[in-house]
């Protein structure tokens, strides 16, 4: 059956990724002899090849928000070349100008099924529920893509946690998400520069810093697991979710 294919360029280590946390849906992902594609559905609804790497784009840039928020080792590549694939299966390409991203670790382990590395795909994967959450709520899915930034700093991450907070309508600590101490301490932290430096949201003098300020990467690893958290719960709210909670 004919069908648009879009291929996604750059380090095999971030790129396959896709077809594992993304395997179905309305856009998805596939690999063909090692070569990663978007397919679905949803590309089909598109009238031309330009329109459809425009909405590959933004789906790599959803998917990979989630991806790093599981993994923040994995770096989102980039939108190749547009395909459509006719009922015989040959293929013709359009191709469009784009950047690919350049011993990393992941924090995921591989699956082995009878020999394979697939994991089972009985049950939606952990990056599909926590874009399910994202997408039931706007704070969410700014919280998102502020922690997708290159280089994010302490006001991103402080962003974060007021928009995670818009979503829950109370403070992280107030629903278990965290302690009251934790809370305090990194939002201690992000407000003064005689803890995080040049990054702090306020001026010296304003607020007193901490006794035991957090590093950048202990601010970061913080509001990350909150908003994994918050996903989560977004997640098992919406109806028949509840057996397929994020674990």
């Amino acid at each position: 059956m004919a069908r648009w294919l879009v291929q996604i360029d750059g380090d095999r280590f971030d790129i396959e990724e896709l077809p594992y946390w993304f395997p179905s849906g309305e856009i998805y992902a596939v690999e063909e002899n090692s070569t990663v594609f978007l397919v679905g559905s949803g590309l089909e609804q598109l009238a031309d090849a330009s329109k459809i790497h425009e909405a590959a784009a933004r789906v790599i840039e959803d998917f990979y928000s989630v991806i790093y928020l599981i993994d923040p080792g994995i770096r989102r590549p980039s939108v190749g070349a547009v395909f459509r694939e006719n009922d015989d299966g040959t293929r013709h390409g359009f191709a469009f100008l784009s950047a690919v991203a350049s011993g990393r670790s992941k924090a995921r382990a591989s699956v082995t099924i009878a020999g394979s590395t697939k994991p089972e795909r009985s049950r939606l994967t952990q990056a599909q529920k926590l874009l399910a959450g994202s997408q039931r709520n706007r704070h969410l899915q700014v919280a998102l893509s502020l922690l997708s930034i290159p280089n994010a700093t302490w006001p991103h991450y402080y962003r974060c946690l007021e928009e995670i907070e818009s979503f829950l309508d109370a403070k992280v600590s107030e629903v278990g998400l965290c302690s009251a101490s934790e809370r305090s301490r990194f939002s201690r932290t992000a407000n003064t520069p005689e803890a995080s430096g040049t990054n702090a949201r306020h001026g010296l003098g304003k607020f007193d810093p901490p006794q035991n300020p957090m590093s950048s990467a202990d601010g970061l690893s913080f509001v990350r697991q909150i908003l994994l958290k918050a996903l989560s719960l977004a997640h098992a709210a919406q109806p028949g979710s509840q057996e397929d909670a994020v674990q």
